[in-house]
């Protein structure tokens, strides 16, 4: 099972293109891919890990499958190939992941 520190996840989505800002009870995280949609996640304040189970919400809302999230955040997966996957899957601006 992957387990990763809050710290080390947040700081590859941040290094990836992410802007963080807080909220009362999570940080945000934001991206915004020109003419398609905007991504938003989110980490609860007082977390200290990220395990496969947040993980795999966390992946959803960025448009990815589990094993892309962990790559994107180990760097496998790049800004560029990551932006293009949001792209690709975007329809009309909406996450497929997400079912709404």
């Amino acid at each position: 099972m992957t387990v990763k520190k809050v710290a080390d996840v947040q700081a590859a989505l941040t290094s990836k293109g992410m802007t963080a800002d807080e909220s009362s009870h999570h940080k945000m995280l934001r991206l915004e891919v020109a003419g398609t949609t905007k991504v938003v996640t989110r980490i609860s304040h007082g977390m200290k890990e990220i395990d496969e189970h947040l993980g795999a919400l966390m992946a959803k809302q960025c448009f990815l499958h589990l094993k892309e999230f962990w790559d994107l955040v180990d760097c496998p997966l790049s800004a560029e190939q990551w932006t293009a996957k949001i792209q690709e899957r975007s329809v009309g601006g909406r996450n497929p992941f997400l079912g709404y």
